[in-house]
């Protein structure tokens, strides 16, 4: 197993099981005879909470980040007709899906046996929105061995230095044009046409259809998101209702076994009070007949 294997695995773990845990694979592999590995491993950096809250979504609910990740490279043919009003409703939709999904990462915190308090959640939030800026920070989330939280800063690319546990190589950049000859998203150090330099409103417009193109799908996205957690919730709940039902019914009939014995027992009281009422009149009969003998004796 190499160190990215091992760091994979670590960063998959508890967070407070973190320490003991690589300080135990370290140990192993210089057991083992990799002196190299161990002393890489012994490394590794305990995560940050937010960061580690990052790789649980990772670890544990990749696909809806997958998806979140998706926004700005399936949006390029909407960037261009929306204004100003349709920018501000979508981004405040994309906040509330960057919400969501950093939410999640609390339930997935507690999957994994290691609950990790609220206030961590804007470095997740700040952690995926920089992801959704960066290809390279979108692929150094994605391996889920986040040491630290990201950060966009504007055009400039998210600083991953010391961001990646163990081994990490950013994706090249893309190409400078699409397949049907349609000018492709750029850095924004690349020029925007020769010899000239791109100017702050060009960068303003470019941002905001940038950030358009990111939040016109989250629409769709979030309303799938909505019905899948509500169908989730609806499951969860349907199977506590069912569990509480057969709980119920087995309540149910051992409460009918024990009404059926004690209608039984009174039953039998029953009898003996009626015996006991019968006694009681032939016990009386008995003394009336024997002092009227007596009487008789004495008269």
């Amino acid at each position: 197993m190499d160190l990215t294997d091992r760091a994979a695995e670590l960063y998959a773990l508890p967070l407070d099981e973190f320490i003991g845990a690589r300080n135990a694979a370290a140990k192993e592999a210089a057991q083992h005879g990799d002196k190299d590995l161990a002393a890489a491993v012994r490394r590794l950096p305990k995560p940050a909470a937010a960061a580690w809250l990052v790789n649980m979504l990772v670890t544990r609910r990749r696909d809806e980040v997958e998806q979140v990740l998706e926004l700005g490279a399936s949006l390029k043919e909407a960037q261009a007709s929306l204004d100003r009003a349709q920018l501000h409703a979508l981004g405040q939709q994309r906040q509330r899906l960057l919400a969501a999904v950093a939410h999640q990462s609390l339930d997935a915190a507690a999957e994994a046996g290691h609950d990790v308090g609220p206030a961590a959640l804007p470095g997740v939030e700040q952690t995926l929105r920089a992801a959704l800026a960066d290809p390279a920070a979108a692929a150094a989330v994605l391996t889920g061995r986040l040491v630290r939280t990201l950060e966009a800063s504007g055009w400039d690319a998210v600083d991953l230095e010391d961001a990646v546990a163990g081994p990490f190589t950013p994706p090249a950049p893309d190409d400078d044009g699409d397949d049907d000859g349609s000018p492709s998203e750029k850095r924004p150090s690349a020029p925007q046409s020769a010899g000239r330099k791109p100017s702050a409103a060009d960068r303003q417009k470019a941002q905001a259809r940038l950030d358009a193109a990111r939040d016109a799908l989250t629409d769709a996205q979030e309303a799938a998101a909505t019905t899948e957690r509500a169908a989730r919730r609806l499951s969860v709940r349907r199977d506590g209702l069912v569990a509480s039902v057969e709980d119920l019914e087995e309540r149910l009939d051992a409460l009918r076994r024990e009404l059926a014995d004690l209608e039984a027992e009174a039953a039998r009281h029953e009898a003996e009070r009626l015996a006991a009422e019968r006694s009681i009149e032939e016990a009386e009969r008995a003394e009336r007949s024997a002092r009227t003998a007596f009487d008789e004796l004495l008269a």
